[in-house]
């Protein structure tokens, strides 16, 4: 086995052991230790990557050269590799852009312990990416709701109490009915680790055994990831827990968290149950009919908001429509679409949080929309990040949003008619709704508005997380071929 092929569970245990070093740390040398472990992270994660392509195929890691069902594994391929890169990154980048408010809305006593749970969610990101056991991906999947709590309820007041609250009650019920579903799927074959439970479950689908079981397997594990990811109806808890925290956790959660539940189960779809099995279910067609309600929904609530925020935090609702759309049509393709704007919306949602923040900062904190008029000009780095991301996920030529709408509209065309009027019908409208609230922030932000006096200062980390972020946009577009070939082979390595 090759040296890099260590990378994952090293990367792993790094940030587990560095969040326990912050937890006793200093503020300013927890700061340090989190920025440099996140970077440690990213550089792997091309390490990874450049290894993975030279070797091709997918690797498998027995920890501590136990095998099943004794031991547990992890399996990575160019897919895991690449995931691994963006998601550290990310963070990164969210932490850099918010470290200036991070100073203002988070004690000092308490600052160390943000990027203890900083670096416990990156964690447990890694391990949603990497794992190969059911159950593990489970217990990395509490972790991350723990942690994200701890995000929101870090900025003390409060809103981002109840917040807190109500995301932790809705994420545990999601949770519930994950462990539910594992709990039986374990019944049924016996096994946890994912490739043994899909050599028993293809047994099982070829005898017609348990079809009612595990059509309610499948159910249970999906709707359960569904609520923690806020694919509507389950949408309810995004406005207030993205827009309520400080700045870099709005960034974090609504870039990363549901992020990794969605690797979760393209993971379950793709290596545990199978496309036969998933199909047999019928369970495509109740997520296409969420995620088109869902582009539509979370488009108009994002409208008749009045809040910057909470206009952001709607329009995850619709992003997250995408890309369970492209889970949705169960293909290669659609896959692949829905990686792509995954990485895509990441890149833009952070960008989007971070760049409204620094516009409510000279337009007098106001989280309204009127006092927003001219802060493109006060404000002129901010002003095109903003206008940057919202263009990207309008869909509009020379940005990854535009992609992302046609490879979702030409797989479309390969299924029924229904299905593809219905599909591009859902397009059109939810890109029309898009630009109603995404350009008219826009034009309002650029509009002759008051000077202020006062010149604010945002510093160096916040332009490099701008530059990064809005890069990664634009190189979804212009390299957006290299991008679907890695993920093309990633996915192929995948199942």
């Amino acid at each position: 086995m090759s040296w890099w092929a260590d990378i994952p569970l090293f990367s792993i245990i790094l940030c587990l052991l560095s969040a326990a070093l912050c937890s006793v740390l200093k503020a300013r040398a927890a700061r340090v230790t989190g920025y440099t472990v996140l970077a440690l992270c990213v550089s792997g994660g091309v390490m990874l990557l450049s290894g993975l392509l030279s070797a091709g195929g997918s690797v498998t890691f027995m920890m501590g050269h136990f095998p099943a069902p004794w031991g547990n594994e992890i399996r990575f391929g160019q897919l895991e590799a690449l995931l691994a890169i963006v998601f550290p990154l990310i963070m990164l980048m969210s932490l850099l852009g918010g470290a200036r408010r991070m100073e203002e809305q988070v004690t000092s006593f308490r600052e160390n312990l943000y990027y203890t749970v900083c670096l416990l969610l990156n964690a447990a990101l890694l391990s949603q990416i990497y794992t190969n056991d059911l159950f593990t991906g489970y217990v990395f999947l509490e972790i991350m709701t723990l942690a994200s709590c701890g995000l929101i309820i870090a900025r003390s007041k409060g809103k981002a109490l109840v917040s807190a609250m109500r995301y932790m009650i809705l994420n545990l019920i999601g949770s519930g009915l994950f462990l539910l579903g594992v709990i039986l799927l374990y019944d049924v074959t016996g096994h946890l680790l994912m490739e043994n439970i899909r050599q028993a479950l293809e047994k099982l689908h070829a005898g017609g055994e348990y079809k009612t079981g595990l059509t309610v397997i499948i159910a249970l594990i999906t709707v359960g990831l569904c609520v923690k990811s806020a694919l509507f109806p389950f949408h309810t808890w995004v406005p207030d827990a993205y827009s309520n925290g400080t700045p870099a956790s709005n960034a974090i959660l609504s870039s990363l968290v549901s992020k990794g539940y969605i690797v979760l189960l393209i993971k379950c779809y793709c290596r545990v149950f199978g496309p036969e099995v998933i199909s047999g279910s019928g369970i495509n067609n109740l997520i296409m009919l969420l995620a088109l309600s869902g582009m539509i929904i979370g488009s108009l609530d994002a409208i008749r908001t009045k809040e910057t925020g909470r206009m952001i935090a709607y329009s995850s609702v619709a992003q997250i429509g995408y890309i369970y759309l492209g889970v949705a049509l169960g293909s290669e393709a659609g896959y692949a679409a829905a990686i792509f704007h995954l990485l895509l919306h990441s890149a833009s949602k952070s960008l989007l949080f971070l760049s409204a923040d620094a516009l409510q900062t000279v337009s007098g904190e106001s989280c309204e929309f009127g006092p927003l008029a001219g802060a493109g000009r006060r404000a002129k780095g901010a002003g095109v990040a903003f206008t940057l991301g919202a263009f990207s996920l309008v869909g509009l030529p020379f940005t990854g949003g535009f992609v992302t709408k046609l490879l979702l509209g030409r797989e479309a065309l390969n299924r029924s008619v229904p299905v593809a009027v219905a599909v591009l019908a859902v397009l059109v409208v939810s890109t029309l709704l898009n630009i109603l609230y995404f350009l008219r922030t826009v034009i309002l932000i650029w509009s002759p508005g008051e000077t202020v006096k006062k010149r604010t200062r945002f510093g160096p980390a916040f332009g490099i997380s701008m530059i990064i972020l809005g890069t990664g946009i634009l190189a979804c577009f212009f390299l957006a071929s290299p991008l679907l070939d890695l993920i093309c082979m990633g996915l192929t390595n995948f199942s």
